[in-house]
């Protein structure tokens, strides 16, 4: 009896450790750091077809300023300041009409996506 008591113990603990790793563990070790974060944004910033419809974006948001705007633009304005000299690359990079809004809508002092300080 003592033995079968001990096999439902381990059993249970075992069960018990898979959920606890599967439902707290694994979300806490695949959440993205800020590096990672920036490397994606990066990353699909290459697309031709992200860059023509980032241009479209900054068109319609110049002429329609909304809050999802705000955002894209901040982000549009941080990658091409972490990625100056690459204007050639990013052509909506050249653009000033990014900077311009960023600056009328006082959003120079906004963090994207909460960032820290």
């Amino acid at each position: 009896m003592n033995k079968k008591g001990g096999i439902i113990t381990g059993i249970i603990l075992a069960i018990s450790s898979a959920f606890f790793f599967i439902f707290i563990g694994f979300p806490l070790f695949n959440q993205p750091s800020s590096d990672q974060g920036n490397s994606q944004f990066s990353s699909s910033m290459q697309s031709p077809d992200t860059i023509s419809t980032i241009a479209s974006d900054i068109d319609s948001c110049v002429s329609n300023p909304t809050s999802d705007c705000d955002q894209e633009m901040l982000q549009v304005s941080e990658f091409c300041q972490q990625n100056k000299g690459q204007e050639q690359t990013y052509p909506f990079c050249s653009d000033t009409r990014v900077q311009m809004y960023v600056e009328q809508r006082d959003m120079a002092q906004i963090k994207v996506n909460g960032g820290g300080n």
